[in-house]
């Protein structure tokens, strides 16, 4: 199995994720895996991996290649960031840091209509297995290595116990510019210099944020010292608790800073006093974490889940839809405005789909070159090609309206020829579909790709988010939310243009009469279909909108301004006609939720 390990923070000197990635692929070795470092989607395509681990929530899925969270923060670090919540619902599985997180994360995917498929074990950042620990070095010293993105985590602490024990701090020297005495200096990003520092110390101080503690997810300190086979003295909550037992000597985080460094320090007394009780602590965190915590133990069982994910996905061949034969899902495609390259380009994004029943329905108003070749090329994969001619009258809403009538399938969608889909576009859909039976019309999110050679998205949009922003990114997550259809307009929809697929009968001889719309006639046939059913929403992002800066040929509002307002209004002038349903849903709770006084107010 070849696995991508993404870096959402490639351009920082140091961070937890760069550290852990060096770490994964040596245990990845150890299983006979593959394992790549990426940053980029071009890396993870160019890369072809089985598999992608997003290390950190702020990035989203961008490829069609199975893309797996490791959710081991604390939600509360992104609680009320929107970018951080799309990516996370863009993944196709997770694995999860504790049980709380991963309750979290069934609770927030399912509540935006997705299926979650969750890991059943543990993934946190942990250590390689460096074999059986020797013995604790004769004088010991209490180490300690952080980077601290996140200000001066615990440093009233290390402030009381710098100069008072021996100590060894490691990490960015603007971290610790206040620990003179103390500090080493950084160590390299490279997998095995933490372990050997630690070694070398004999004694690990794993401190953890409040939030590590409330969501039972420790941080990479906890693993690496029982890997090096070190003393540990850590802040006492359930994980450790559970896992380490006594093997581990506990301080109270919740205490004053003054009484914390008097425990570790009472801590570092006895173990001195007491050589052999340490060295028998230290024996006994290292086996129990080379039985069950070490990183190869968290991986070994990726294979297994990854054919789950692939399977409720669509990502493999689908066999049955409703307990019966997939029916056929036809595709409008509208052709002669573009080069015979894209059109191979939008076929061949249908022609690998994993739904088996596909049918395509050529609408061709201006000759294409090669187009007969190309149709044969295809002909044998797709249930039937229709190739229909129809005349340029100029107006956009003709070639449309011609291959809607034309279609004879059980459910259609259509397809701009310079678009295209993720291999698990239509099964997912129809997934959706399946699960809502009294539903006609199902839609996905939708991503954004440069076409423009040295174009690039910055990947953050939301001025409120602390996402990270990148510079070499051709794709984007565009849109992955569900209409509501209150403000609906040609341009305020978050429904992709080839984003669905509908029930063909539900398209009457008012549905199916041309309207002669000039701008954004496809948006009007998607509400029109829309609005004679209940919409459903996928929750993944597997159509791709192909992104043109330099022409853009495929920009609604290309239009001269003079022109588009005119014929913006008179989409709307015959958009009153449409009524959606509306869905009514329990009001989401403040950013910030006190629950206690919820209860408290509704009890009054």
């Amino acid at each position: 199995m070849r696995i991508a390990l993404q870096n959402a923070f490639p351009d920082a000197s140091y961070t937890a994720e760069a550290e852990w990635i060096r770490r994964c692929i040596r245990a990845c070795e150890v299983l006979g895996f593959s394992a790549v470092p990426v940053v980029t989607s071009d890396d993870i395509i160019a890369a072809k991996p089985d598999c992608v681990l997003a290390t950190h929530h702020f990035t989203p899925k961008l490829t069609g290649v199975p893309t797996i969270g490791l959710m081991w923060n604390a939600p509360s670090y992104f609680q009320g960031d929107g970018a951080a919540h799309d990516a996370i619902l863009s993944y196709d599985g997770y694995l999860c840091g504790s049980e709380t997180i991963a309750r979290w994360v069934d609770d927030f995917v399912t509540g935006r209509g997705k299926d979650s498929v969750i890991h059943d074990g543990l993934m946190l950042p942990s250590s390689p297995d460096a074999g059986p620990t020797g013995p604790l070095p004769g004088e010991l010293r209490l180490m300690y290595a952080g980077i601290h993105w996140d200000g001066s985590r615990h440093g009233a602490v290390f402030r009381h116990l710098d100069g008072q024990v021996p100590m060894d701090i490691y990490g960015p020297p603007d971290a610790w510019r206040d620990h003179k005495e103390s500090y080493r200096g950084t160590l390299p990003f490279d997998g095995v210099s933490v372990i050997e520092a630690l070694r070398r110390s004999g004694v690990a101080l794993c401190l953890h944020k409040s939030a590590h503690r409330a969501w039972n997810c420790p941080s990479m300190r906890l693993f690496e010292a029982a890997s090096a086979g070190a003393l540990i003295i850590t802040d006492d909550f359930d994980f450790p608790r559970h896992w380490f037992r006594n093997a581990v000597l506990y301080v109270n985080a919740n205490l004053p800073p003054p009484a914390i460094a008097k425990q570790v320090t009472d801590h570092l007394h006895w173990a001195a006093a007491n050589p052999e009780g340490a060295q028998n602590l230290a024996y006994r965190a290292n086996e129990l974490f080379r039985r069950r915590l070490s990183l190869e133990r968290m991986l070994e069982t990726l294979p297994d889940y990854l054919d789950r994910v692939r399977e409720r996905r669509g990502m493999v061949p689908v066999t049955s839809f409703r307990g019966a034969t997939p029916p056929t899902v036809e595709y409008v495609v509208r052709i002669g405005l573009r080069p015979q390259d894209m059109v191979r380009r939008a076929l061949t994004s249908l022609a690998a789909q994993t739904w088996p029943s596909i049918a395509v329905t050529l609408l061709q108003f201006h000759p294409v070159e090669g187009l007969d070749a190309l149709i044969e090329e295809f002909r044998e994969r797709f249930d039937w090609i229709n190739h229909v001619i129809v005349a340029n009258d100029g107006n956009r809403g003709t070639s449309l309206w011609a291959g809607v009538n034309h279609t004879t399938a059980e459910y259609i969608g259509i397809l701009d020829d310079d678009d295209t889909f993720h291999p698990n576009h239509v099964a997912s859909v129809m997934q959706c579909l399946e699960r809502h039976p009294h539903s006609g019309f199902a839609y996905s999110g939708l991503m954004r790709v440069h076409d423009d050679e040295g174009h690039f998205f910055q990947t953050r949009r939301d001025s409120t988010s602390r996402a990270p922003r990148t510079s070499r990114e051709r794709r984007e997550l565009f849109t992955l939310h569900e209409e509501d259809f209150r403000r609906l307009t040609p341009v305020h929809n978050v429904i992709g243009i080839h984003a669905w697929i509908a029930r063909r009968n539900l398209l009457d001889e008012r549905a199916l009469t041309n309207p002669r719309l000039e701008l954004a006639e496809d948006v009007f046939l998607m509400a029109s279909i829309a609005s004679r059913t209940e919409p459903c929403f996928t929750g993944t992002a597997t159509a791709e909108w192909r992104w043109r800066q330099t022409q853009r040929d495929n920009w609604t509002l290309s239009y001269p301004a003079e022109d588009a307002d005119a014929l913006y209004h008179r989409w709307h002038l015959r958009a009153q006609s449409l009524r959606f349903v509306q869905r009514n849903r329990p009001l989401a709770p403040a950013a910030v939720h006190d629950f206690n006084m919820a209860v408290q107010g509704d009890e009054s």
